[in-house]
């Protein structure tokens, strides 16, 4: 009777597991419907199961089998995944992996104010050196960070990724605001954003003051959410200013000329990233509405 059970509890646990990985799964992979990708859907399902099974049944099994609430879930623990876990979802959420540029100039958008000039965001954001982390964009042989390279010496740069320093948690002066995805914002999406050396130390259109130097505009195109979206991310002042989220809302978020925009991303993806550039992801300040 004991060994009947044991299997049984074992059983049930693996069914269990197998569902918490399937609630991910099915949050990413939903509305792949043609036949000719059932295949290609069910491997990357069992993928993700592999890979992330064990994570969200320790973080969020309160939440099953609601698929929902698993998808909001793994992304608030974003910074909590196994690092195989990790890469599994940005590259399913993506559609390709993301690739690490090694000691290299770079800008850095992620805490970027944006100005809105004819449907484009122009961000004044940091001039970095060292490791960062972008989609590939392909181009011919080149991907993002050949393509940056070759900047160097033609006055150009990409905007990348690293986790900036100052939201992290507590002596940061800066810090992660979660808009819920119920409004219709907007943000700037700036990986892989051409940026000009040339705006350095000078004025630009749309900013009060002079760029400083160790600063650079860079454009990105502008993100509006989908209406089943979870939510979005951008950065801002801390301690928490609960009028910064006037940044969320389409009054002030739009791709209307003269509107200020912040950079951002899905929950989750900024912790995601620095997990997967760094190994690790330190404590970060997080404000909500």
């Amino acid at each position: 009777m004991k060994k009947t059970t044991s299997v049984g509890l074992k059983r049930a646990a693996k069914a269990r597991l197998i569902g918490a990985g399937l609630s991910v799964a099915l949050m990413l992979t939903a509305g792949v419907a043609t036949p000719s990708m059932a295949e290609e859907r069910w491997d990357k399902d069992l993928g993700i199961i592999r890979a992330c099974g064990s994570d969200v049944w320790s973080l969020c099994s309160g939440v099953l089998p609601d698929v929902g609430r698993v998808k909001a879930c793994v992304q608030d623990k974003m910074g909590q995944l196994s690092k195989g876990c990790i890469d599994t979802l940005l590259e399913a959420m993506a559609g390709t992996s993301f690739k690490i540029c090694k000691n290299q100039t770079y800008a850095l958008c992620a805490a970027a104010r944006c100005n809105v000039y004819d449907g484009v965001a122009y961000c004044q954001c940091d001039v970095k050196h060292g490791d960062s982390i972008s989609l590939p964009f392909p181009l011919g042989d080149k991907d993002v960070c050949s393509v940056n390279a070759a900047g160097a010496d033609n006055k150009y740069m990409i905007s990348t990724y690293s986790l900036p320093d100052s939201i992290a948690s507590p002596q940061g002066g800066g810090a992660v605001y979660t808009c819920s995805g119920e409004g219709s914002g907007a943000y700037a999406q700036c990986d892989g954003g051409i940026c000009f050396r040339s705006t350095e130390d000078t004025t630009f259109p749309g900013f009060e003051k002079p760029v400083p130097k160790g600063q650079i505009i860079c454009s990105c195109p502008i993100t509006k959410p989908g209406e089943d979206a979870q939510g979005y991310q951008i950065l801002g002042p801390y301690p928490c200013d609960k009028s910064f989220f006037r940044y969320c809302k389409a009054a002030t978020a739009t791709s209307k000329t003269g509107s200020t925009i912040y950079v951002g991303a899905p929950i989750g993806t900024a912790q995601g990233l620095a997990v997967q550039l760094n190994g690790k992801v330190p404590p970060v300040n997080e404000c909500r509405e």
